[in-house]
């Protein structure tokens, strides 16, 4: 988990978009949560992965959630994740069949990283990806949560034909013209790129 995606579920939560209790996959792979964010608004927490662990409630894999005994959850938080799975819409398909009415699927996925494996890395998710998925599931996307982490609305990038696009690699109209300066002064690649080198997509899907 990145601070990106902390400061992601911290808009949601701020902004009264999720519901407990709340629960996160992938919470024991030995680095931080967002238990005592959630907990710090009041909401019930539960960790779940596919070993026992340190912040591990249930274990198991969510490929088949059967082991939750028929629990149910107001949000279910999904960040840097799916990426490692080899079945990701098998993932966010379980993680709807345990979700109470209404409920929201949150979402964090790269779409341009280094590969990072844990222990494998499998995929990289486009926007088209998530609309697609929303219209054969039947669920809706929160436009008002559907980010390039850190840039902006998805749909604050779009080509003239209206079709997706990256956001720029820069924030600043100083960083382009610094960027420009050091690529041509060293003659790489970099200057051919016209997206960020790591760049995440922050989804809500409602049931």
């Amino acid at each position: 988990m990145t601070n990106e995606d902390l400061i992601f579920v911290k808009k949601l939560l701020e902004n009264n978009a999720l519901d407990g209790p709340i629960l996160e996959l992938g919470a024991g792979y030995g680095g931080p949560t967002c238990r005592e964010l959630v907990q710090s608004f009041g909401l019930q927490y539960f960790g779940t992965d596919l070993d026992p662990g340190n912040g591990v409630d249930f274990v198991g894999d969510f490929e088949n959630p059967d082991f939750l005994h028929g629990k149910s959850f107001g949000s279910i938080l999904v960040l840097n994740v799916l990426e490692h799975t080899f079945e990701p819409i098998k993932i966010i398909d379980s993680c709807l069949s345990v979700l109470k009415s209404n409920g929201k699927v949150v979402i964090v996925t790269p779409s341009v990283w280094q590969i990072h494996n844990y222990p494998i890395d499998c995929f990289r998710f486009l926007p088209n990806f998530y609309q697609e998925y929303a219209k054969k599931r039947n669920v809706k996307i929160d436009p008002n949560f559907f980010e390039y982490l850190g840039y902006g609305s998805i749909s604050g990038f779009l080509n003239a034909d209206g079709t997706m696009a990256f956001p720029p690699p820069w924030k600043r109209e100083s960083d382009r013209f610094f960027g420009k300066v050091i690529h041509r002064i060293f003659n790489t690649f970099g200057r051919r790129m016209i997206f960020p080198s790591f760049l995440a997509i922050g989804c809500v899907l409602e049931k």
